[in-house]
């Protein structure tokens, strides 16, 4: 019945690392915020609107719609209008992002008691956990006298050395979706294949797009089926923005297949079926308060809310399967705001909690607590800060179900890692990082890990 209705219904160069308890479960790519948004383009929303902001209006307003997120800006990327080719397309209605990115970590501990098997988790030995090349269009359907539509366009080839644990090296249409805003923007619809992970959670540290990922580990809705970045499904989304910042989102999305991307890719290779055996229809709600730095205001946003699966997922004791569920709230509030001219600059503390039943889980609760500076430097004021510490448990079904005779379990990870995202020009982005992992795997029982992590993102 439930099936019915729902059917019915390369520039690739050095970079950071997946998140560090990634080193026990399959990791999806995160990302993040909009009105504590600096680091990257994105900071651009909040900033004083300059000359050469209002010059790329035309082009920003071309960007793809419908983000959790705001969408980095023209005035932050390397090519810009250089050459002339955003004015001719803009001219047909057609807006264009081309990102790249490679992310690198290293255990320097190496604490593995000297295993000699094959590789358990990211930075056991050097490790590439993703590399990636995306382009991103938007077709403004005014164009042909649909206004506020839009159609979303999004390629993507990801490619890592771990294939194991990071997602198989694919290429992938991770968005083809219609847009439209309605009733003077007060609601919001999206339908077609499309990346979730941009639309709900808010999990990328300050919301950057460029610098935002190292840090966060909250991965506990891509463990019950959310889709995610490169991994799309059918869905649609239907956001109604009320007064005073507050916001509803409704979601309802095909879900990638219990084990996430690699089950995903060998039942769905072109990315193209809409219903996969084992899948079903999976439902988000996601309500908010999100306001925007400005002089003498500080940004705030706040947001929770459920995921309900249909799909069946197998319980880790053998007795059968459970359709799956899980609960999140998060909160990002800026502290200070040293120059009103800049209200986006500051510093900033954020709480993430996320909740799943351990029956059919791994990780059953996830606690972060994140404080993060944006433009701390002078002169610098784009460059993004943080430190961030992650409390993850594992459910004792799990560990008993995963656990070889005599080499025991861990019932929780504990993460700590430290970053600075240096933005070197518009559109290029370095982040170093050190991050310490109190039991970096589930089982066996290694010793922590001293994880070195280093990132270059390019917006093009």
């Amino acid at each position: 019945m439930a099936r019915a209705l729902w059917t019915a219904a390369g520039p690739i160069v050095l970079a950071m690392a997946m998140p560090a308890w990634a080193q026990s479960a399959t990791s999806a790519p995160l990302q993040a915020p909009e009105t504590t948004q600096p680091a990257g383009s994105a900071a651009l929303d909040a900033a004083p609107v300059s000359a050469v902001a209002v010059s790329y209006k035309r082009y920003d307003d071309l960007s793809i719609k419908g983000w959790d997120i705001p969408f980095p800006k023209t005035e932050d990327t390397i090519l810009a209008d250089r050459g002339g080719i955003r004015d001719a397309l803009a001219d047909h209605g057609i807006g264009v992002l081309f990102t790249a990115g490679n992310y690198l970590q290293y255990d320097f501990l190496q604490n593995d008691g000297h295993y000699h098997g094959p590789q358990l988790y990211n930075g056991q030995r050097v490790t590439r956990t993703s590399s990636y090349a995306t382009m991103y269009a938007a077709y403004d359907l005014g164009e042909i006298g649909i206004e506020g539509g839009q159609i979303n366009l999004t390629l993507n080839y990801h490619n890592t050395s771990f294939t194991a644990l990071n997602s198989p090296n694919r290429f992938r249409v991770p968005r083809l979706a219609y847009f439209q805003r309605l009733f003077g923007g007060r609601v919001e619809l999206k339908l077609g294949i499309n990346d979730e992970s941009t639309e709900f959670f808010g999990t990328n540290v300050a919301g950057s797009l460029a610098t935002g990922s190292l840090g966060p580990l909250a991965n506990i809705p891509y463990q019950v089926g959310v889709n995610y970045s490169g991994f799309a499904t059918p869905a649609l989304n239907v956001k109604v923005n009320f007064k005073n910042h507050f916001y509803d989102k409704v979601g309802v999305q095909r879900s990638l297949p219990p084990g996430g991307a690699g089950p995903e890719v060998a039942l769905n290779p072109s990315g193209f079926t809409f219903a996969p055996r084992g899948t079903n229809a999976l439902f988000i709600d996601e309500f908010g308060y999100k306001r925007a730095s400005s002089a003498g205001v500080k940004s705030t946003w706040f947001r929770g809310g459920g995921i309900y699966n249909l799909t069946r997922y197998d319980r880790f004791d053998g007795t059968g399967n459970a359709k799956n569920w899980a609960l999140f709230a998060a909160i990002d509030r800026q502290v200070t705001q040293p120059d009103p001219t800049m209200a986006f600059r500051g510093v900033y503390v954020g709480l993430t909690a996320n909740h799943a039943p351990s029956a059919q889980n791994r990780v059953t609760n996830y606690v972060e607590a994140r404080l993060y500076g944006i433009g701390l430097i002078g002169g610098r004021p784009f460059d993004l800060a943080s430190f961030v510490a992650t409390y993850s448990t594992y459910g004792g079904p799990a560990r008993r179900a995963l656990a070889k005779p005599g080499d025991g379990s861990y019932p929780d990870t504990t993460t700590i890692i430290g970053s600075y995202g240096y933005r070197l020009v518009p559109g290029l982005y370095l982040q170093p990082g050190l991050g310490v992992t109190i039991h970096p795997l589930i089982t066996p029982r290694f010793k922590p890990a001293l994880n070195g992590y280093l990132g270059v993102s390019l917006l093009f």
